[in-house]
């Protein structure tokens, strides 16, 4: 199978960091199968729909929007197969941020207020280090062009170890779960340290309580 490129590395990862259940690969298909990616695997995702304190009828609809969206982020992707690999990276990276934008439109007449603004907190937690290349977070912490650059070099570095480590995993999931885990930790690490003070307050604003999710398989309606 192709190699999707650095970005998708770095998101694809994120199931395997956070759950070691996906890094022995449990579930179909991996972080393409989820949902449509990052924002459509924290809504299908159990504990955080407990965390946001949805009802069934809420829960019965956001499966059903993160259902729809893997569907069509799969077809997306399957597409791109014969894209040149220079190509494909802003292509992904594209679809990924269209289908992100269209859940949280979807969701807006499902969720409160509230639960909106927590499943935000939560997907920027679960994308760690990689969050602070998005435009939003950039102004809202009120980047330097000094401190994006920073920033850039250790996303880099990190997606570097990311690749090495798949090309040279074999097939130990677990294995390489655990050391994502940790080149995660390192960068979240090497990155707060680029931020002032004030900063870091703004980011933990954004970010709300600490809540560590466990990816489980997806669900489908009729418990498929």
């Amino acid at each position: 199978m192709r190699r999707l490129g650095s970005w998708i590395v770095g998101v694809g990862a994120l199931a395997l960091v956070a759950s070691p259940a996906l890094a022995q690969g449990q579930g179909r298909g991996g972080f393409g199968m989820m949902g449509g990616g990052g924002l459509g695997m924290l809504l299908s995702n159990k504990g955080v729909q407990k965390e946001l304190r949805l009802d069934d009828s809420q829960v019965t609809k956001v499966d059903e929007i993160a259902t729809a969206a893997g569907d069509k982020m799969r077809g997306n992707f399957q597409q791109l197969q014969d894209v040149p690999q220079e190509e494909r990276r802003a292509k992904m990276q594209e679809l990924m941020s269209q289908s992100n934008a269209d859940l949280k439109k979807s969701v807006k007449d499902v969720l409160k207020a509230d639960q909106i603004k927590r499943l935000e907190q939560i997907e920027l937690q679960t994308r760690g280090a990689m969050a602070f290349n998005d435009a939003e977070v950039a102004k809202s912490l009120k980047l330097t062009d000094d401190q994006k650059g920073k920033l850039r070099d250790i996303q880099a570095d990190a997606d570097e170890q990311r690749r090495d480590l798949f090309q040279s995993a074999g097939g130990d999931r677990q294995a390489m779960g655990e050391k994502m885990r940790a080149i995660q930790k390192e960068t979240r690490e090497k990155a707060m340290n680029v931020l002032t003070a004030d900063q870091k307050a703004t980011w933990k604003e954004l970010t709300g309580e600490p809540f560590e999710v466990q990816f489980q398989p997806p669900r489908r309606p009729g418990g498929q």
